[in-house]
């Protein structure tokens, strides 16, 4: 099913897609942007040499003024993924709004270009997204390691996104009570995505072991809880796992 929710009805949540007042729902999402720049390296370049450009972008970021000071950045690597020849990398760049996205995208655009000409990567699909925050990870120090999970989702029929979110926080509720870690997002593109889902699920660990850790315990007590089973509204499928690096 195509995505069919615009994006002024998803930042102001006044009236969902089924005309039900926003008063209705259970939570109220946390919100926020993010940036995804995919491509592959140039030739004889590598990871090393993209966190090697990063400085030279974080020092150029530094002298904006505060420009850049809430965006934080990871690199992502595929490593389960159906098609290890498709994407080499991605910039993953997260925004508290589009406020400062858009200040930041200014910045760039008029003076930060000049960089590209270094940039070890040559990127195929910059996409922007929103971003609904169901749980967060543990902390996330600049230079840790750590997976994040990609899945495409479609909503079932009747469901709206904001029913789905009100059910996946219930659920994260739930799982955190028994020890769970794990972050998760709901991601609807905004542009530069050609695909077929309702919105794309984010699940990631603060570190890659927590992912093992937190997978053990879903299936272990999570599951078949009733929170679980209670889990309903939407199916996701085409999982790609990555290893991730904070950048700041």
């Amino acid at each position: 099913m195509k995505l069919l929710i615009s994006l002024s009805v998803i930042l102001s949540f006044v009236v969902s897609a089924d005309g039900h007042e926003a008063s209705e729902y259970k939570y109220e999402p946390d919100m926020n942007q993010a940036e995804y720049y995919i491509g592959h390296f140039n030739k004889g370049k590598d990871l090393e040499d993209l966190q090697n450009w990063y400085e030279k972008f974080a020092e150029w970021a530094d002298k904006q003024g505060s420009t850049y000071d809430n965006m934080t950045v990871a690199l992502l690597t595929p490593y389960f993924h159906n098609d290890l020849t498709s994407i080499d990398v991605i910039w993953a760049n997260n925004w508290p709004d589009q406020v400062e996205q858009y200040a930041g995208l200014e910045a760039w655009v008029s003076g930060g270009q000049k960089l590209l000409e270094s940039l070890p990567v040559t990127n195929h699909t910059v996409t922007s997204t929103t971003q609904m925050v169901v749980s967060t990870p543990d902390s996330i120090e600049p230079g840790a390691m750590m997976m994040a999970v990609y899945s495409d989702c479609n909503l079932d029929e009747g469901v709206t996104l904001r029913t789905a979110y009100d059910s996946y926080k219930d659920f994260a509720i739930y799982a955190k009570s028994v020890g769970d870690t794990v972050g998760r997002k709901l991601i609807v593109p905004n542009a530069g995505y050609n695909g077929d889902a309702d919105f794309v699920r984010l699940l990631y660990t603060s570190s890659i072991s927590a992912m093992g850790v937190n997978g053990k315990l879903y299936w272990d007590e999570i599951a078949e809880s009733e929170a679980g089973k209670n889990l309903t509204g939407f199916s996701c499928s085409n999982p790609r796992e990555y290893v991730g690096m904070s950048m700041r």
